[in-house]
């Protein structure tokens, strides 16, 4: 009896030493890394190269980042503020990048005003002027807005070498000639 006792502590304990290796088998070939932490800027595109080209990228919230590849670079767009992952895989499904990424505003520049119509954001490094961030109110945001597509308007006229009028939400006709 004690014999058949030995045996079977024998028996389960080189059972247990080859459960171990075989569940560490898998981590020998292949260290396990923790994700990368990235922090984006507001406004501002982070590269990222690769060990190689990647084959699928998966973004676990593209509200917050989103990501466009060439070749083995990896581009970060920032589209909101928060928090989410994202992981490159090669054509073989092995993981070849994998990033927690936040998405912060930083501008030591900016100055929010509440006003009863909602947030309004300036940029003021010299002189304050208007600037569109995520939770200004909506007012303001379409104000904004139009400025910027009048601005743009006007200068592609005049990179293209047209007189070019036009007529903002004041109802102000603006007449711009091409730049000589």
């Amino acid at each position: 009896m004690r014999e058949l006792r030995n045996f079977m502590s024998f028996y389960f304990r080189i059972l247990r030493i080859a459960v171990g290796l075989l569940a560490a088998a898998p981590l020998a070939g292949s260290p396990v890394q923790a994700a990368q932490q990235l922090v984006l800027v507001s406004d501002q595109t982070q590269i990222i190269k690769l060990p190689a080209t990647p084959d699928t990228i998966i973004v676990g919230n593209p509200a917050v980042a989103d990501v466009t590849t060439e070749g083995s670079f990896l581009f970060f767009h920032p589209r909101g503020f928060g928090l989410t992952n994202v992981i490159a895989l090669d054509n073989e499904g092995k993981k070849i990048g994998d990033y927690v990424v936040r998405v912060v505003f930083e501008d030591s520049y900016s100055v929010s005003m509440y006003a009863p119509g909602g947030r309004q954001t300036f940029s003021c490094r010299k002189d304050c002027e208007a600037m569109m961030r995520l939770g200004d109110g909506t007012g303001f945001v379409e104000d904004y807005a139009e400025q910027f597509k009048l601005k743009n308007s006007l200068a592609r006229g005049q990179a293209l070498g047209d007189t070019v009028t036009t007529q903002d939400t004041t109802n102000t006709i603006i007449t711009a000639a091409p730049i000589r």
